[in-house]
């Protein structure tokens, strides 16, 4: 079986998108956040399913859940999430830290 792991940074981001959600439909934000988890599940076990997203960062992929996308890199044993974020923000911004340094 395969692992996935969530960075410091994509739990924030998951926070702070389901506290957002909730305030208007706590059920929404309950459903987003088991479908996000249930998807990572299953591309653990298929770490290069997800579309390539190698303009933003090396090795980094992607799935989309409703609006939102899941940024990952596979690992050994399945893939680390590195941010969760919104199909409609500036995408470059989320990963300068990592190109810069």
């Amino acid at each position: 079986m395969s692992n996935y792991s969530f960075s410091e940074k994509a739990i924030q981001d998951l926070n702070e998108i389901c506290e957002y959600i909730a305030r208007r439909n706590p059920n929404a934000a309950s459903k987003l956040f088991d479908d996000i988890y249930q998807m990572c599940k299953l591309v653990a076990n298929f770490p290069n399913m997800g579309k390539n997203y190698h303009i933003l960062a090396p090795n980094l992929r992607g799935f989309i859940i409703d609006n939102y996308i899941i940024f990952y890199y596979p690992t050994e044993t399945g893939i680390n999430v590195a941010r969760v974020a919104s199909g409609y923000m500036d995408l470059g911004d989320l990963f300068t830290d990592i190109i810069e340094g």
